[in-house]
């Protein structure tokens, strides 16, 4: 199926309406969740929780915009706003401060849901993938304590590093959740809050650095299925070989992984399947739940595989389309967080406009174009009416 084309691309899109980050989140949904984390405001203020929300949202928009001239870009949107007489950039900062992180971390895990329609036909399983990136963050005191960077302590190099582990639809690209941790820590410690995303009716996939035995248990008493990349020296008790070449195989804890005296893992029985790419000598090893040989043929597992890489394009699609700077802005921690939930807010929506999208197109989400949806979501923000719910607050 080709590719949508541009021209055709974006004159179905534009015919979706404007402000299409209050369509994703609704100021109704945004006060309701500035209430919850306890945020609301004690007396009227200029720049609201509510404001600030969409200005932060809108920074993540507009990356190489300054802070006053997204000002602008969001008065241009909605003239009937409030003067801004007084607003600068110190008080814009201190309404982030004001608003905190978790407001927009659970402002995302609110509206973040799967978007594909149905299961994909990979055995009546809807397809995830989970992966980590990093992120670069200004080199400020505060973010190299909370994030760290690459080097010795001695001799620290570049700027701090923040990492993002998500968890991601592979049909249509919706990231469904996703933790924050520093440059140092494992992708697979970050990774355990993610797990609640995952159970019946779901296969995982997953590369090398998220194995786990203890993991690979809770996930599938949750009812998931797994397919995920490990270490050649791991699977090696074979207890039995398949027709389809693929085997049988049983992974123990690592007797030197924990400390004396505590509780390890009991074994898994696992499903083996190797092979090689063409032209490379490397060959790499899976290992599934899905047991059955004859129902999950080995090459079709193999190649079902290969949908981990759309993770990486959902992580291209925010750090090099998205973001479109090297470093993010935030001089804090909390900043950075709140910055890196707030680009997840807007690649949903960016993403959530694709869907409907493809939806009167008739096309796969994926095979549509991010860069102009994400060029239709930023003409919407500065159009006649593009934030107009903002008015009824502020």
């Amino acid at each position: 199926m080709q590719r949508v084309g541009p021209f055709v691309l974006v004159s179905r899109l534009e015919r979706l309406g404007l402000g299409i980050l209050t369509r994703s989140c609704p100021p109704e949904l945004v006060d309701r969740v500035v209430a919850e984390v306890g945020c609301g405001e004690k007396r009227r203020r200029l720049l609201s929780a509510r404001f600030t929300v969409y200005f932060v949202l809108a920074l993540c928009l507009f990356p190489r915009v300054d802070y006053l001239e997204v000002l602008r870009l969001l008065k241009a949107g909605e003239p009937g706003l409030r003067s801004w007489s007084g607003v600068n950039k110190s008080s814009l900062t201190r309404a982030r401060q004001r608003l905190g992180w978790t407001v927009m971390r659970d402002l995302f895990r609110a509206i973040a849901r799967p978007q594909g329609h149905g299961p994909e036909v990979h055995y009546g399983l809807s397809v995830l993938a989970v992966d980590g990136m990093l992120l670069a963050v200004p080199d400020s005191a505060s973010n190299r304590e909370a994030f760290g960077k690459s080097g010795s302590q001695r001799s620290p190099m570049g700027y701090p590093m923040a990492r993002m582990v998500a968890v991601a639809e592979c049909s249509s690209h919706a990231v469904l959740d996703a933790v924050i941790g520093g440059w140092k820590d494992s992708e697979r410690i970050v990774s355990d809050e993610l797990e609640r995303h995952v159970g019946a009716g779901t296969l995982l996939l997953a590369d090398r650095g998220f194995w786990g035995l203890a993991r690979w248990h809770r996930l599938r008493e949750r009812g998931a299925h797994l397919l995920w990349r490990t270490e050649r020296r791991m699977a090696r008790r074979v207890e039995d070989v398949l027709a389809d070449g693929s085997y049988l195989a049983r992974i123990q804890a690592n007797k030197h992984s924990k400390a004396a005296g505590t509780v390890k893992a009991p074994p898994a029985l696992v499903r083996v399947i190797e092979y090689r790419i063409d032209g490379q000598a490397e060959v790499i090893r899976l290992i599934t739940s899905l047991m059955d040989h004859e129902k999950y043929p080995a090459a079709e597992l193999a190649e079902l595989y290969a949908r981990r890489w759309e993770i990486e394009l959902v992580f291209d699609e925010i750090k090099t389309h998205q973001r479109d700077r090297p470093v993010l802005r935030s001089q804090t921690p909390d900043g950075v967080r709140q910055e890196i939930f707030a680009h997840l807010i807007v690649h949903h929506a960016t993403r959530d406009l694709l869907v409907e999208a493809s939806r009167i197109a008739q096309c796969p989400a994926e095979r549509t174009s991010f860069t102009q949806a994400l060029h239709v979501v930023r003409r919407s923000v500065i159009a006649p009416t593009g934030f107009s719910p903002l008015s009824t607050q502020t």
